[in-house]
């Protein structure tokens, strides 16, 4: 069984709003094959691959380039996208955690997601690291720890949605279901994901789909349903 995504596309919304919506990263592709940038400290070639619809990343065990040492590396991606911050915007993506080599702590994670980063500063993590989504094996949360969710993250994938609204309101769905809110949001046109610490064991292996970004909330619903078409076939579990 196959399945395509349409990478750009125009969604009609209620009273006629159009939410323009377009994929990311593909997972059948590299992350700089497809224009993203990366920040790490890791030996090359990086401990990054495809299997032709799901991109899997590790940083356990990598070692440091400038010493051969592991347990310090960090290696995450990002890329510019064209968020809308007037009307909104959501961005979704399935993801599985296969093993955390020690939980986040404060500000830091082994396996995270940017829904807004800057990176213009020089900083190998990149700000505001309070935004970022952290996953452990047992929870996702926001960077800062205003929020936590109790899940199990690597038993299959499951489908995560970031839904930014009003400017500064943002929510996290886990296959539909309300896991995190914020009203701080900091509105970057920049996104990304990996692991972006270099504290020492706080690593981690897990593996991605497609991210798929889309302008104007109003052509989507108030609560997003959970898309189990994005997960390949073989990777449903069940």
């Amino acid at each position: 069984m196959q399945f395509t995504l349409v990478t750009v596309f125009l969604l009609t919304g209620c009273g006629g709003v159009q939410s323009k919506q377009i994929t990311a990263l593909k997972g059948s592709q590299l992350p700089e094959q497809q224009g993203w940038e990366v920040s790490t400290n890791v030996v090359r070639p990086l401990d990054v691959n495809t299997n032709g619809s799901i991109l899997t990343l590790n940083t356990i065990g990598v070692l440091r380039a400038i010493d051969q040492i592991p347990g310090k590396g960090f290696m995450w991606f990002y890329k510019d996208i064209p968020l809308d911050f007037q009307s909104g915007f959501s961005i979704e993506f399935t993801l599985q955690v296969h093993k955390v080599e020690q939980p986040h702590n404060f500000l830091d994670s082994g396996i995270m997601f940017y829904g807004s980063i800057d990176t213009t500063a020089g900083a190998f993590a990149g700000e505001p690291r309070s935004h970022m989504i952290f996953f452990d094996e047992d929870a996702i949360g926001w960077g800062d720890e205003k929020g936590t969710f109790k899940m199990v993250t690597t038993d299959s994938f499951h489908t995560y949605t970031l839904k930014v609204e009003g400017g500064r309101f943002a929510k996290v769905y886990v296959d539909g279901k309300l896991a995190l809110k914020r009203n701080d949001w900091v509105g970057i046109s920049r996104i990304g994901f990996g692991d972006m610490t270099n504290d020492d064991g706080v690593n981690g292996k897990f593996s991605i789909g497609d991210i798929i970004v889309t302008s104007g909330p109003r052509g989507l619903p108030s609560q997003p349903a959970p898309r189990p078409h994005l997960i390949p076939p073989s990777r449903r579990g069940g």
